[in-house]
């Protein structure tokens, strides 16, 4: 048999050990450059969610609440609250941003963040099934359970997350008073 045909193991892992410390410094690298910008991004996009669902003039000032795990934050302004809250849906977590008026009725809800399938759950950011929750109080439901929310076909579990995320937030700003 020849052996220098061979590489020895211990220069096979050498070279392995070599090549992950360039590979993740050069990943380091980038997400150092790129943290910033993708954090910005994703704050511009939450506050368009927030004046999309309830705008205001004044801004948004966070109210101290800790019922729903769901719920990332409450946020007060002149005409109501806007509960952001991240809610398990058919292929991934939904984060969204429901207005809530002063008389206790859905003003808007806006899908910040989703990982659903293209053409079927990712069709609940479209406004022809978003408009469907305003001017809800009380409870939403999907037709099918007796409600009036007419549910995305294929997507039976990503409108109702979105159902139980509307409750949720309505639940949170009646607890509030």
């Amino acid at each position: 048999m020849n052996e220098k045909a061979s590489p020895s193991i211990v220069k096979l892992v050498a070279v392995l050990a070599v090549i992950c410390i360039i590979v993740s410094a050069v990943l380091g690298g980038v997400n150092m450059v790129t943290f910033q910008r993708i954090e910005d991004i994703q704050t511009e996009k939450t506050n368009a969610a927030f004046n999309a669902v309830l705008p205001t003039d004044g801004g948004y000032t966070e109210v101290e609440y800790s019922g729903n795990a769901a719920i990332e934050g409450v946020y007060e302004a002149d005409a109501g609250h806007v509960v952001q809250l991240t809610i398990g849906g058919a292929q991934s977590n939904i984060t969204l941003a429901v207005g809530v008026d002063n008389g206790g009725v859905v003003s808007g809800v806006s899908i910040i963040k989703h990982g659903e399938t293209p053409g079927l759950g990712a069709k609940a950011t479209e406004d022809s099934f978003r408009d469907q929750y305003i001017g809800i109080s009380g409870a939403a439901a999907l037709t099918k359970a007796g409600g009036t929310i007419n549910a995305l076909t294929g997507a039976t579990i990503t409108s109702q997350a979105v159902t139980d995320a509307v409750n949720i937030a309505l639940d949170a700003v009646a607890s509030l008073g």
